[in-house]
Formats: C-alpha cells, sequence, structure tokens
C-alpha cells in the first residue's frame, strides 16, 4: 500500500521545485544580460570606430584645408521641405576607380607597373594597402583619392542612399571602400564585379540589381559602358588618373543639391542623350 507523503514532506518538495525555478530565472535573467552587455560592447566599438573616423578627417581638414572645399546649402523653404518629403529618397550609384579615385600597383610575377605610368614619380599615395587576391601573390596597391571626396560623399550622404558599384574584385574594392567610409557608414551597399553583366570583353552594370525603381536611381561613372543599357540614369564624369587641381567631384554638388527634388531622374538625365 503506498503511503501518502506528509504536509511536511509536500511542503520540502514545493520548496524545492520554488528554489530550481528561482535559479532557472536568475540563470535565464544572467544570460540575457550578458547578451545584452555584449550587444552594447559590439554597438560601442562601432561608434568608437564611426567617431575615430570622423575625428581624423576633420584632423586632416583642420592641417590639409587646400585639400578640402566648403559648399554653401541653400535653406530649404517650407514649400521646398514639403515637396521633398512627399518624393521617394533617391538612390545614388557610385563607380570605385577612376570615379572616386585611382589605384595602381607592380604586378609581383612580372614586376610591371599596372596604372601608375600616368602617375608622376613625384605624387604621394594617400595610403597604400596588401591585398591577397584570390591565389594569387599578395598585391600593395597606390591608392590616390580624387580631390575632395570626402566632402563630397559627406554631402551626397545627406541627399542621397549611396551605393559603390564597382568592375574590381571583391577582395580590393571592399578595402577600398571600409577607407572611404572611414567609419561613417553612408557605404553600407556595394555591388562587385562578380555583379556586372559581362558582353565579351565588356563590363556592364545593372542598376536593376540595386533598385527597381529606376525612376529614383542614377549613377556616376567614368566608363560608357558600364551604363550602356542605362543612359537616362547615368552622369559621366571626367576620368581621374592622378590631379590634385581636379573639380569634378566638387562642381557637381550644385547639380546633384537639385536633382532630388525631381520625381523622376530620367526626365532630367535623359535630356543628355538627346543632344
Amino acid at each position: 500500500m503506498t503511503r501518502e507523503p506528509s504536509v511536511a514532506e509536500t511542503i520540502a518538495v514545493k520548496s524545492q521545485e520554488n528554489n530550481l525555478l528561482k535559479q532557472d530565472i536568475l540563470l535565464g535573467n544572467r544570460f540575457k544580460i550578458i547578451g545584452i552587455s555584449l550587444g552594447c560592447i559590439i554597438e560601442l566599438g562601432s561608434y568608437i570606430k564611426r567617431f575615430l573616423g570622423y575625428l581624423i578627417f576633420k584632423i586632416n581638414a583642420f592641417f590639409q584645408p587646400d585639400r578640402y572645399f566648403s559648399y554653401d546649402e541653400v535653406p530649404l523653404s517650407p514649400e521646398m521641405e514639403e515637396t521633398l518629403a512627399n518624393i521617394c529618397r533617391k538612390t545614388l550609384v557610385l563607380d570605385l576607380d577612376e570615379t572616386l579615385i585611382h589605384s595602381c600597383y607592380n604586378d609581383p610575377d612580372t614586376n610591371d607597373s599596372v596604372g601608375c605610368s600616368q602617375v608622376p614619380d613625384r605624387a604621394v599615395p594617400d595610403y597604400m594597402m596588401t591585398v591577397n587576391i584570390e591565389e594569387a601573390s599578395s598585391i600593395t596597391f597606390q591608392v590616390y583619392k580624387r580631390p575632395h571626396v570626402d566632402e563630397f560623399l559627406d554631402f551626397v550622404s545627406k541627399w542621397y542612399d549611396l551605393v559603390i558599384y564597382t568592375a574590381s574584385l571583391e577582395e580590393y574594392a571592399s578595402e577600398v571602400v571600409d577607407r572611404l567610409d572611414a567609419g561613417r557608414g553612408i557605404l553600407p551597399r556595394r555591388f562587385y564585379r562578380q555583379h556586372c553583366r559581362s558582353s565579351t570583353t565588356i563590363l556592364c552594370k545593372d542598376l536593376n540589381l540595386v533598385n527597381e525603381d529606376l525612376c529614383s536611381t542614377f549613377i556616376i561613372d567614368n566608363s560608357p559602358n558600364a551604363y550602356r543599357d542605362f543612359p537616362e540614369n547615368a552622369i559621366p564624369i571626367k576620368t581621374y588618373i592622378y590631379d590634385p587641381s581636379d573639380k569634378e567631384l566638387a562642381k557637381l554638388l550644385p547639380f546633384l543639391d537639385a536633382l532630388r527634388f525631381t520625381k523622376d531622374v530620367r526626365t532630367i538625365l535623359g535630356r543628355r542623350t538627346l543632344i
């Protein structure tokens, strides 16, 4: 015959169960706190990276004022603000090489200079970086930033969603874009050579991959072949190799400042194809 547990035994079992439940709750709370703490640490690290990038940019602007410029934005009237609020924010696609920067290197196998022939011997690169590309030997690139590219990105990132679309290999281009972003978080979307269309030796960029809404998407690129399929969504720019006096990016700012107010960029950019 089974003995019924006494009241004292029942209370003891219940007390033990409650203690185990409390321990589970405390353990769960500890894991939650640890998870929250790790998330905070990661977010803090990202913030510190962005802040340091911004600080370096400001220090360079102070000690090298000749490399920087100012663009006076006209304050928007209430009517203009309302117009802009009723228009979707547009996407500006930017090419990388020969548009925002120029890079060159010595081939590690043949020791041939690639892309350096038009760069003066006296020219000092903005930085050098070593990249392992696929199974090839490490390649050290000399990178020359187009004049005013940092300020240009500062301004246009306020007006547009920015996208980098390059025909270069991702291993190389991703590091260049990271340095252009400088921790500001303005260049999160990137497309590389594998995202280009290939036709014989010509690489074309597919803007539909970036945004299916072509009325609000356009590209700035030095190569007409790149936007061959989207001539009404393109702004050509002079090829940049090395020229400290280059002002092409700065000259585009007034036009880009105004273009964001149009409903369909093709109604403006398409006129260039009719000339």
